[in-house]
């Protein structure tokens, strides 16, 4: 449910310092990646799976295909290698498939090279059970991780989410003594916060064992995750009921709310598919009106701009602006295009009176009367 909100709030770029940027939304194809341990002993070398391009990946991925994007002469799995420096060269210690179905987003090693973690999926950080990969000094996995195995479903809920993404994890380490990793996990917060506070969770690395360094500290962010989450809650259904209720004229006559009812108003009478520039006349005496008016200008005398929908803060002004714009217009230049006009019922015939030689497809949203939600579209979101 809660996804959904950040599909529509779209996609967030993470560039916190103690995350890394590639949990953003921006994923360049993977390389081979070198991890070195602390002291630089150990270095754990991972090997993507080759990819054709992201194109292929992506269209694989909607088809359903077992390994996305394969490249036909390219490696079919992903693989890491443990060395450790032996007498001043580096030797292997274990080389062998790994779980991640392209590559991970991070890995670490311990300074001797005994257990190495390798962490999320390429383009899908916190997503599926690679969260955490914990291996043994032989290259076995010794425990698989998912996001839902160490924290609540309603805490990932609560953490950032981009379109392929969550924000859950800081940058992961080995204690001192190597006995565990630590692994901060991200406390939910109400809007993004670039450095964002941390809970430490442990993670043994002799059977996979996970839990919180200190109960008090997984306590206290608990119970912020369970504030966002029911903040999200109460904002998706404030927003479901917004988007099933009638479509009215915007309660506050500025510019932002009035694009929004352009564009609902449209979906609402014509279905998802179609689209069009949004512009709103500003009011006369605004410092900035100018540009406002060009926007007008440029949308209603040139064809190629395509379709196109008008409202503004001053009706009447905006009837004068079209009367004005429109006389300079050939006949028949707005052929083929579809110009839409949130005006009252009072205004309209004017609007259309003037632009009716242009050959344009005139078409009026009245404010003043309400437009329901269309069953399809209720269908898509919510279901039957």
């Amino acid at each position: 449910m809660l996804r959904s909100i950040a599909t529509v709030l779209g996609a967030m770029v993470w560039l916190s310092a103690t995350v890394e940027p590639s949990c953003a939304d921006s994923w360049e194809l993977p390389e081979v990646m070198t991890y070195p341990s602390a002291n630089g002993r150990a270095r754990m070398i991972v090997t993507p799976r080759d990819l054709d391009s992201q194109l292929a990946y992506f269209e694989d991925m909607v088809d359903g295909k077992a390994t996305p994007g394969q490249r036909e002469d390219g490696s079919k799995a992903a693989r890491a290698r443990v060395e450790t420096i032996q007498g001043g060269q580096w030797r292997v210690v274990w080389d062998r498939p790994i779980p991640n179905g392209v590559a991970p987003v991070k890995a670490i090693v311990r300074d001797d090279g005994r257990y190495a973690a390798t962490f999320d999926d390429w383009h899908g950080t916190g997503y599926g059970p690679n969260a955490v990969v914990l291996y043994g000094p032989d290259g076995k996995v010794v425990r698989r991780l998912s996001l839902g195995d160490v924290l609540p479903a309603f805490y990932v809920d609560a953490l950032p989410h981009s379109v392929s993404s969550i924000d859950w994890r800081g940058v992961p380490r080995f204690s001192d003594n190597g006995s565990r990793i630590m692994l901060p996990i991200v406390i939910p917060e109400h809007g993004y916060v670039r450095d964002a506070r941390t809970v430490d969770l442990t993670i043994r690395v002799s059977d996979g064992a996970a839990s919180f360094a200190d109960a008090w500290d997984w306590g206290r962010a608990r119970t912020a995750g369970c504030r966002v989450y029911r903040a999200k809650l109460a904002a998706e259904a404030e927003h479901k009921a917004a988007f099933l209720a009638p479509l009215r004229r915007p309660t506050i006559n500025d510019e932002r709310s009035w694009h929004d009812y352009l564009n609902e108003a449209r979906a609402r009478r014509f279905g998802d598919g179609r689209s069009s520039w949004t512009t709103v006349l500003r009011k006369p005496d605004a410092p900035d009106y100018a540009v406002s008016e060009g926007w007008v200008r440029e949308r209603l005398t040139d064809p190629t701009m395509g379709d196109a929908a008008f409202a503004t803060l001053s009706e009447e002004h905006l009837v004068a602006v079209v009367r004005r714009i429109a006389a300079s217009v050939p006949a028949w230049r707005m052929r083929g295009t579809t110009l839409y006009f949130a005006v009252s019922a009072d205004r309209w015939s004017a609007i259309e009176a003037a632009l009716r030689h242009t050959g344009a497809t005139l078409v009026q949203f009245d404010p003043d009367v309400s437009i329901a939600q269309r069953r399809d579209r209720i269908a898509s979101r919510y279901g039957a």
